[in-house]
């Protein structure tokens, strides 16, 4: 028995939903709380709807924090724009570039050395 038009069905494939994007808000490098390098940029993470895979809306605009591209670690931005290093209250000169910097820190801030 030949198929006629009537007996086909059509069908269609639609790929859709909503996927994260992480946006650099901000290209000035910030001093890094956890390792000490300036290597941290003002980041957030916004959500997209997305169909076969491509952002086309954004559906919810994320909070703004820290990411450091170096050791990887978010941190909370906090109320002021650039948070403050924690301070232990001595400094250390660095062997590598010979500048002082505060104890705290694993990784000289002005050279990347390890303390």
């Amino acid at each position: 028995m030949p198929m006629t038009d009537v007996n086909k069905k059509d069908a269609m494939f639609l790929i859709a939903g909503v996927q994260p994007k992480t946006r650099r808000v901000d290209d000035q490098p910030r001093r890094c709380p956890a390792c000490g390098r300036m290597q941290a940029y003002t980041t957030r993470v916004d959500h997209y709807l997305s169909l076969f895979f491509i952002p086309l809306v954004r559906v919810k605009q994320g909070e703004r924090f820290l990411l450091c591209e170096y050791c990887g670690r978010p941190m909370d931005t906090g109320p002021s724009p650039e948070p403050a290093a924690p301070l232990s209250g001595t400094d250390i000169t660095c062997v590598a570039c010979g500048k002082s910097f505060d104890r705290s820190f694993n990784y000289c801030p002005h050279c990347g050395q390890r303390a």
